[in-house]
């Protein structure tokens, strides 16, 4: 039924009750989870030929990717005395968009994701990452309170 799981992260709670509770889907079905975390893409600076702020972003973009990279190893040493076979992946774009294209890209069977880490009045006016995956994904999506 679920033989490929999607895990998408951000180290929020809701995020990690979405891990453990595809760890027990997993053992109950023998399915394989891939952990991922998305850095979410960061605004072009208007005068790209200052080199000085370009070297900055990219400096801010290879730290954040290497945190999400070690967040991912983290969640993975967790479960690997699950007999679970766990892959990661980490990626810097859109959330929403980089989680709807892994999942049609691999053929995942499922997507967990946490709900909206947002407050209610903002989530509800920018919309939320689990929000825009749950409608727009082409495989069932689990959102974990």
């Amino acid at each position: 039924m679920y033989k490929k799981i999607l895990v998408p992260l951000d180290g929020s709670d809701r995020s990690t009750k979405a891990l453990s509770h595809t760890v027990e889907l997993a053992l109950k079905l023998g399915s394989q989870i891939t952990l991922m975390h998305v850095v979410p893409s960061l605004p072009p600076y208007v005068n790209t030929a200052v080199d000085r702020l370009g070297q900055a972003q990219q400096s801010i973009i290879d730290e954040l990717m290497r945190n999400g990279k070690e967040m991912l190893q983290q969640y993975a040493s967790s479960i690997s005395d699950k007999g679970i076979e766990v892959k990661t992946f980490t990626v810097m774009g859109q959330p929403a968009d980089e989680i709807i294209e892994k999942a049609i890209k691999e053929n995942y069977d499922l997507i967990v994701i946490g709900s909206r880490g947002l407050g209610e009045i903002k989530g509800y006016l920018m919309g939320s990452v689990s929000n825009r995956v749950s409608r727009h994904a082409v495989c069932p999506v689990l959102i974990i309170r």
